[in-house]
């Protein structure tokens, strides 16, 4: 038996050391990562994670290749001067496999989002959860992301400890929002569909105005400025840095609308809208402003009491261009007791349900969140376009670090500033932050997201380089001496 145990030994260690494994290890992340490369660069750096990077068998190879390094530089034994640049060279290669692990294992690769003047310290992380709320408990469960490929079979999973089944996923998901009547006072309220007909607004853009959030209830177009609201909601008047023009639906409490229009010079026209007349499709409701620019503003539709409803598809385009953000996911959710109580969430939604027992409980989807120890102020954010293009040709941050939240306007001014543009990251505190994209708005980006990394392993890997290139010159020096030597015995 023991000589059995002896024999396996000697023939797996015989394995490990072999120059065959060597070749076959190398030779397959070689072409692993080839393959690695092409699906980036035909998808995105999501789907080489999940196919290959982050792959269990890509760990497997890699340990393969640690196994057999490891194994030729015991087989040496007992190690002589001559072995120095032999093993500089593997060790250089095994401090980079550690380094890596220990980079995988406590590391942290995500994303901070910061508007101009607002202070954050939470770390978005490219890893997702769903997220129970039931009364005073919390649950969290896995939903890591997938890409289209697979996405496309996708099978109803269900989480009984969440008491939901994700019902459909979408791995980049456009929404697609409507608005829809309703009589629910809590969640209600009034919502108009307008067109702009004239051309120095870049086309007729069509969008919605809805009063139910201030988000949805202002929207800005170059010098003009359209909003909706109701009589007794003065509070979403938005407050111009600038001179603007103004066209306000105002909705009275017994559901009739009438439109405001400012110009810019302060001139103002105001009459009733006739619903009757926005229904009319042979003769459209037309509000004509009154503003030196030519424009006119069709009133397309008119919901006294709607709620918008928001649902996802897959995104056949990804978006391209420096500074754009990846399309994130989606997915469509059921309670277990009642599979007719699907809602679609994007990613950072919650929905409210209401359980078997009547007791209201909250689902969200969530990316991973990670607290730093101290707080970023975005205190300006900075972007140039191309010439006659609105395309960017660089952006940058210019930010402040805050060791405790509450801080009045006087102390954060005094705090000093630290430059973050795309080739100048900032080191602080053992995490990097590197500007990767942005949100864009009106009438300029407001919104910075920085990319942070905390790398536990760069010292190991970065060791691990130095002497892997040492050895390897140690080694060609090596062969080259032996070579001079060896040519005056020949002759």
């Amino acid at each position: 038996m023991n000589r059995t145990i002896e024999s396996l030994l000697e023939k797996i260690w015989s394995l490990l050391i072999s120059l065959k494994l060597a070749v076959l290890v190398i030779a397959s992340l070689a072409l692993t990562l080839a393959a690695a490369t092409i699906l980036e660069s035909k998808y995105d750096t999501r789907t080489a994670q999940y196919f290959v990077y982050r792959a269990p068998w890509f760990y497997v190879l890699l340990g393969f290749l640690g196994l057999n390094i490891l194994a030729v530089a015991l087989s040496r034994l007992p190690w002589k001067k001559k072995h120095i640049p032999f093993l500089m060279a593997h060790a250089g290669i095994l401090m980079i496999l550690s380094g890596s692990w220990l980079t995988y294992v406590s590391g942290l690769d995500g994303v901070i989002r910061i508007g101009e003047g607002e202070v954050n310290s939470t770390v978005e992380l490219d890893q997702f959860v769903l997220l129970m709320r039931d009364g005073e408990t919390s649950k969290i469960a896995e939903f890591p992301w997938i890409p289209e490929s697979v996405a496309r079979d996708f099978q109803p999973k269900a989480f009984p400890e969440l008491k939901v089944r994700v019902e459909k996923y979408i791995s980049d998901a456009e929404p697609r929002i409507r608005f829809l009547p309703s009589s629910d006072a809590a969640r209600a309220a009034p919502a108009v569909k307008i067109k702009i007909l004239g051309a120095p607004m870049g086309g007729p853009p069509e969008f919605w105005l809805w009063a139910g959030t201030p988000a949805w209830a202002s929207q800005r177009l170059g010098p003009a400025r359209f909003l909706i609201r109701k009589e007794s909601q003065k509070d979403l008047e938005p407050s111009a840095a600038t001179p603007e023009a103004r066209l306000d639906f105002v909705v009275s409490d017994q559901g009739k609308i009438r439109f405001e229009a400012i110009s810019i010079r302060g001139e103002k026209k105001t009459a009733t809208i006739d619903p009757a007349r926005i229904e009319n499709k042979e003769e459209p409701f037309v509000i004509d402003p009154g503003w030196r620019m030519p424009i006119r503003i069709e009133v397309k539709a008119f919901l006294p009491m709607a709620v918008n409803q928001t649902d996802y598809i897959q995104r056949k385009v990804k978006p391209v261009g420096m500074g754009t953000a990846q399309p994130e996911p989606a997915l469509q959710l059921s309670l277990l007791q009642n599979p007719e109580s699907k809602l679609w969430l994007g990613l950072g939604d919650r929905a409210d349900f209401t359980d078997e027992m009547g007791l209201p409980i909250s689902v969200g989807y969530f990316p991973k969140r990670v607290i730093l120890p101290y707080g970023i102020r975005l205190k300006r954010f900075e972007m140039t376009t191309n010439p006659g293009t609105m395309e960017a040709a660089s952006y940058s941050s210019t930010v402040q670090i805050i060791d405790a939240l509450k801080k009045n306007e006087a102390e954060l001014d005094a705090l000093p500033v630290h430059h973050i543009s795309m080739n100048e990251p900032l080191p602080m505190q053992g995490y990097t932050f590197y500007q990767a994209s942005y949100i864009p708005d009106q009438p300029r980006p407001t919104v910075t997201i920085l990319s942070v990394n905390h790398d536990p392993g760069r010292f190991l890997k970065y060791s691990g380089s130095i002497l892997l290139i040492l050895g390897s010159i140690l080694l060609y020096l090596s062969k080259v001496i032996q070579k001079k030597k060896k040519e005056p015995v020949r002759a």
